[in-house]
């Protein structure tokens, strides 16, 4: 007789649970802090930095109790576009866990809290095809970022 697992994803206010800060901080390092030169002792601080109850704020996900993902809301991701704002930023999932609903668990949690905290409106950056749009992110341009290079703008009305 087979025994079934019920999954559970749980999404938790990174300030709640800080020594899971250390771990979080190596992942947006690894992911993408680290080509642009950024320490990680520095992302750790800025990590730390990012656990208001409004914006900025940092959550972390847990698969079946363990470590599986994280997302922030930062008040500014862009350099280019600093009349926009919030954003989610740093939505990662670490790649065992991907297809599994930790991302939309995540997105799903930050989207809420952004609205618990009256924004009308919030922002993201990134080049999936077809991830955001399925979730109701629209489209808003292809523009300019760092280094020369574009990326695609995103709005989600809340």
């Amino acid at each position: 007789m087979a025994i079934k697992q019920t999954t559970k994803i749980t999404v938790k206010d990174l300030g709640t649970c800080q020594e899971y800060i250390p771990l979080v901080s190596k992942w947006l390092w690894k992911q993408w802090a680290h080509r642009s030169g950024h320490s990680l002792k520095g992302i750790i601080y800025r990590t730390e930095h990012c656990l208001t109850k409004k914006c900025p704020q940092t959550l972390i996900a847990f698969y079946n109790n363990r470590p599986a993902g994280t997302v922030s809301l930062w008040k500014a991701d862009h350099p280019y576009r600093q009349d926009l704002g919030p954003w989610l930023s740093c939505l990662f999932v670490l790649p065992i866990y991907r297809n599994k609903g930790v991302g939309r668990a995540l997105q799903a949690t930050i989207l809420k809290k952004a609205k618990l905290a009256k924004f009308k409106k919030i922002y993201l950056i990134a080049n999936l095809k077809n991830y955001y749009e399925k979730s109701g992110w629209k489209f808003i341009e292809n523009g300019l970022y760092t280094r020369g290079r574009f990326v695609n703008l995103y709005e989600y009305k809340l």
